[in-house]
Order: C-alpha cells, then structure tokens, then sequence
C-alpha cells in the first residue's frame, strides 16, 4: 500500500476527532524569509492592531505559486478532494496586547467557534479546514494558537471532558485545525508581532454565506474571486481550488492523480508535546455550553430551511 493511502485515512479522521494536527514544516527557511520580507512593507502601511496581506496582495507580490507548492495542493487535496479556498491571507498582530486579538469580549477569554461555518452536523467527516504557518517565532506569551477538542454535535459538551492544546514553535511551524472546533489566539503579551499565514478549505459541496460588498469581512473573499481570474490556465489545480467553475472535472482528476503520484504528503507529528491543562470555571463551563446551543440551532434551522427550499424546487 502506498504511504499516502496510510496517512489520508490518519488525517482525515485524526483531524476530526483531535481537531488539531501538527504536521512537518511546508516551507524552507529562505521561502518563510521571503515571505516575510515581501509582506513587510505591506503591513507596514497598515496602522490596525491586525493588519492583513490579502490572496491578491499574495499574488500581485508573485507568491501565489510559492505558497501553493505540491506539497500544500497533495495536503488539502488528500483531505477534501474537491476542495475550494475559504481563506487565504497573511496577518500579523500587535504585542503588548493583555487579551486575546479576537473574540476578546465574549466573557470566555477568547474561545470560540468560528460560526460562519455551516457544518451539517449529520456527515461524519472534516468539513471546514484551517492550515496556520507561523512566519514568526511563537513561544510563551507570543499569542500562541491554542484549540480544545470538546466535539460539536447536536448535544453540546462540557470542557472539562476535553483536551486543550496550545501550538508554540519556530517560524515554519505548520499545523491543521477543524474550523469548528473551540479555539483561540491566546493575548501576544510579548514585543513581537505574531505573523501566520492562514490557508482554509472546504468542499464545494459545502454551502457559504452568501457574499455581500456591505460586509467588510467578505472582501478577502471578494479577493479570492479577482486572483481566480489571473491564474494561468494550464494551473489546474489552483484555478479549481481558487473557484474556477470553468475547469473540466477530467483534468482535475487528471491532475490529482498525477500529484499523489510524485508527491508525498507532509507527515503528520505527535499532539503530545502541545497538550496543556486548562481547567474552565462553572460561568465559563455555562457560557461554552449556552453558545454551543445557540449555534446547534443556528445550523438546524439552516438545515431545515435548506430540506423545505429542496423540496419546494
């Protein structure tokens, strides 16, 4: 049996029950160099505490071809295989910050599920996708990721029967996460600004928000719309992944069994060496637990509306 066979199944259902996964750096030392040397004068223009290099600031500084390198595309089409980008930007954050740089005000110190995922709660597998490379070094007190693996499903959990992990590592550092699950940026108390950049994916068969010009956090989405438009043709893997509807599905198998042929995917490491204990106090215990609720209802009402448009049509 070929090893990718052996690791689709370990990261597909690892990532689903773990929601978490360190895999091996993506990138040599001189590509997180040039990545940081080309998105510095960017940021530096930006006065905001998060400050962003969008998928067309990527492309237009040339580097959409060496962040999606066959090592990225054999990775995200190992674990959707018809997938389509959610996100993909570069963003760094102030130090000094005693909070969380996100979700800072919803009395649970941060945590939180990114609710803009609509999960259907009935498919047992990895839905919404997140891969963070951190172009910074990310030690004690520098805004280390950290994520819990307390699972969503149609009764909420408790966090004290779940497992908390918190990602520190040098620039380079590489790792997946379920969109889905309880997370947070815990506060970058240190001088250094955190940089990351964050690639998600999902299928296309896996339904979005509708996009609106009037909210300002679509425009990165908007963006990833104008780069689909100037990838070559002959790239049929990114245009797919970008959103390209053009794309003969013949060629984009074509292509992925080409890939899975000269390209290994990235090895997956030990989740041992991230664990950490967190203890959440009864309020906090309650609040996960209510908000979880609310976003049950949120995703089956979305279901049943989705079952009454179906069958109207």
């Amino acid at each position: 049996m070929h090893k990718r066979d052996i690791n689709h199944e370990s990261i597909g259902n690892k990532l689903l029950h773990n929601s978490f996964l360190p895999i091996e750096d993506l990138y040599s030392k001189s590509s997180i160099d040039n990545f940081n040397n080309k998105f510095e004068p960017l940021f530096s223009e930006q006065s905001n505490p998060r400050r962003y290099v969008d998928s067309l600031g990527i492309y237009n500084l040339g580097l959409i071809e060496e962040v999606f390198t066959p090592k990225l595309l054999s990775l995200i089409y190992d674990i959707i295989p018809d997938p389509i980008l959610y996100h993909c930007h570069s963003y760094e954050i102030d130090g000094f910050n005693s909070k969380s740089h996100i979700a800072n005000d919803n009395f649970l110190n941060g945590w939180h599920r990114d609710i803009d995922c609509i999960h259907d709660l009935d498919r047992v597998e990895i839905q919404h996708v997140s891969l963070f490379i951190y172009l910074t070094d990310v030690g004690d007190g520098d805004g280390a990721f950290q994520i819990c693996n307390k699972q969503l499903g149609y009764l909420p959990r408790l966090f004290r029967s779940s497992k908390f992990y918190s990602v520190m590592g040098n620039r380079g550092c590489s790792f997946l996460f379920n969109r889905t699950a309880t997370h947070r940026a815990s506060p970058n108390r240190n001088s250094t600004n955190r940089r990351v950049l964050k690639i998600s994916f999902q299928s296309k068969n896996t339904p979005s928000h509708k996009l609106s010009s009037n909210i300002l956090s679509h425009d990165k989405h908007f963006k990833l719309v104008e780069v689909c438009k100037l990838i070559p043709e002959s790239n049929i893997l990114l245009r797919s992944l970008f959103g390209d509807k053009k794309v003969d599905n013949r060629e984009v198998s074509l292509a992925i069994n080409e890939l899975r042929i000269n390209t290994n995917i990235p090895r997956v490491n030990s989740l041992n060496t991230y664990q950490i204990n967190i203890k959440m106090l009864p309020m906090e215990e309650f609040r996960g637990y209510i908000r979880d609720c609310f976003y049950i209802s949120k995703l089956v009402i979305y279901k049943i509306k989705q079952a009454l448009r179906n069958y109207n049509s």
